[in-house]
């Protein structure tokens, strides 16, 4: 089911499992990233996501003052110590692992697991493989 969508990010939540799937693509406009960020939040709490899929395949790149607003107001936003389930896994999917969106996902990734340790995370190629170690109780 799709839940939201802006020309930059569609997103997906299965409450069934938990999981939030979110999908970027192009060169997301300010405006365009922080609002689909704010409302992917908003879902994550509604309903309780302790997974998350990331699929980075079609972005171009994230804009890096969007990914300092992201560390400094989305994440304490999250309280990911606090409001969201644990323990909690994110898969990232990309096109390749040189792909630059790699280098704003590990910035982010080691933000939020300093603020939440039960997080894990891995990257890869093809999203059923991220689903598959999604689905695998930690």
């Amino acid at each position: 089911m799709k839940t939201y969508q802006n020309e930059h990010v569609g997103v997906e939540v299965d409450c069934s499992i938990h999981l939030l799937q979110q999908t970027w693509r192009g060169l997301p406009t300010s405006e365009s990233f922080r609002e689909g960020s704010l409302a992917i939040l908003a879902l994550a709490k509604r309903y309780q996501v302790k997974r998350w899929l990331i699929d980075l395949r079609t972005l171009r790149m994230f804009n890096p003052i969007d990914l300092h607003w992201y560390i400094q107001h989305w994440l304490p936003q999250a309280d990911l110590g606090q409001k969201l389930p644990r323990p909690a896994r994110v898969a990232i999917v990309l096109k390749d692992l040189n792909q630059f969106g790699k280098l704003g996902s590990d910035l982010v990734l080691r933000a939020s697991g300093s603020l939440n340790e039960s997080l894990t995370s891995r990257y890869f190629i093809g999203d059923e493989d991220a689903r598959q170690w999604l689905l695998v109780k930690p």
